[in-house]
């Protein structure tokens, strides 16, 4: 463990800009530009970690604190099947040289190169009927099984310069003292970020102002979870589009069969028959989820998918759908009896395509929350600089 180092002067932008981090939501698009940058090149894991160390010191910075810039600090670290991808980021002022805040950037899932990867995982991967205590002194307090081995996939990961990211983020406190330690992801990534920040607290000197920011995320655990969470962390923003279905689950997953019938977008029977499924595997195993307080929550402006929209997807539809069917075909052979309507025939996925698209636009960061979190109160500007992936969708 690095060795504490001489207190040094903080100028007062530095102090100020600080206490932003802890207290305010200035630097909330730049956290999600942190955590858009985690989906490069999701079909390529080594291409993904070179394209984050080439792009991000050029990343913009908010203005109106310090004149900053971003440098990249812990990894890129991702696993061999690209499933999962974490790196450091730190925001630090230019003229002192002293950093503003370090970030944990966590991403979850692939939205991108494989598309149904957020609905795939939700239903197969996260293992929600069945939870663990977390963290292990705690037994009341309970997360999906399969968030807690993604969290043991992240906790492994380790920098061949810096070691894991619990030791790189001990050792930038002790040469830090009184930075806040952000932890911030989007969709299954922002799942993590829920468990990545109380993991983190208990290995970080008592004190240590740890911020996590959390996007379009799916709850991790029951309510005794989030009340443990949200006592360790007074100030834990949860930003969610109230038209994209991934932060309904799984608190509130009965909401998802009439979410876009305001769009013409109405669930197909498939959809709502996995509903159903869910919903009764969680009732057998007395699986309890929860979100956030809503003081914790920013549920940002939505609108329904503009006919003008292109899909921020190369992958054909076609695909993303076959591979959408076969989820919901795997999770009606788990269906608890008594389910009705447990047979998926052509019928049952009527419109799929046309709910699909809608699902992509509401949960990807360049259409449905870049210009949310822009345009929320209090949220400082800075340039988008995915603009020409996101296509037609008017992100700027």
């Amino acid at each position: 463990m690095a060795s504490p180092v001489t207190a040094r002067i903080i100028p007062d932008d530095v102090a100020a800009a600080r206490k932003l981090v802890q207290t305010t939501d200035f630097f909330a698009l730049s956290y999600l530009m942190l955590c858009n940058l985690a989906y490069a090149k999701e079909d390529n894991g080594q291409q993904a970690v070179q394209q984050i160390m080439q792009l991000l010191p050029n990343l913009p910075v908010p203005q109106g604190t310090v004149k900053g810039q971003w440098s990249l600090s812990w990894g890129p670290q991702v696993t061999n099947d690209n499933s999962n991808l974490m790196y450091g980021a730190e925001f630090s002022d230019s003229a002192s040289g002293l950093p503003v805040f370090a970030a944990v950037v966590i991403r979850g899932t692939d939205t991108e190169a494989k598309p149904s990867g957020v609905l795939t995982q939700l239903i197969e991967d996260l293992d929600a009927a069945d939870q663990v205590p977390f963290p292990a002194d705690q037994p009341a307090s309970k997360i999906a099984q399969g968030t807690k081995l993604g969290l043991d996939v992240l906790t492994k990961f380790s920098d061949p310069a810096k070691g894991t990211v619990d030791r790189y983020v001990n050792d930038f406190v002790q040469r830090n003292p009184a930075t806040p330690v952000v932890v911030t992801g989007h969709s299954l990534g922002g799942c993590q970020t829920t468990v990545m920040a109380l993991f983190l607290s208990e290995k970080l000197p008592a004190g240590t102002s740890i911020v996590p920011n959390s996007f379009a995320a799916p709850t991790a655990g029951n309510p005794d979870f989030i009340q443990l969470y949200e006592r360790t962390f007074p100030f834990c923003p949860r930003w969610f589009n109230p038209m994209d279905l991934v932060p309904m689950a799984f608190a509130g997953l009965d909401g998802i069969k009439q979410l876009w019938d305001q769009c013409r977008r109405p669930a197909p029977e498939a959809v709502k028959i996995a509903i159903d499924v869910l919903e009764g595997l969680l009732k057998i195993h007395g699986a309890q989820y929860a979100q956030q307080s809503a003081g914790n929550s920013r549920m940002l402006a939505s609108q329904c998918q503009p006919p003008t929209a292109l899909m921020a997807t190369t992958v054909p539809m076609d695909q993303i759908v076959a591979e959408i069917q076969a989820s919901f075909r795997g999770l009606t052979a788990k269906a608890p009896v008594p389910i009705p309507n447990l047979s998926l025939h052509v019928d049952t996925f009527g419109g799929l395509v046309d709910w699909v698209k809608e699902l992509l636009f509401q949960h990807l960061i360049l259409t449905g929350y870049w210009n949310a979190v822009a345009a929320s109160p209090g949220v400082a500007q800075i340039r988008n600089p995915f603009v020409q992936a996101a296509g037609a969708g008017g992100n700027r």
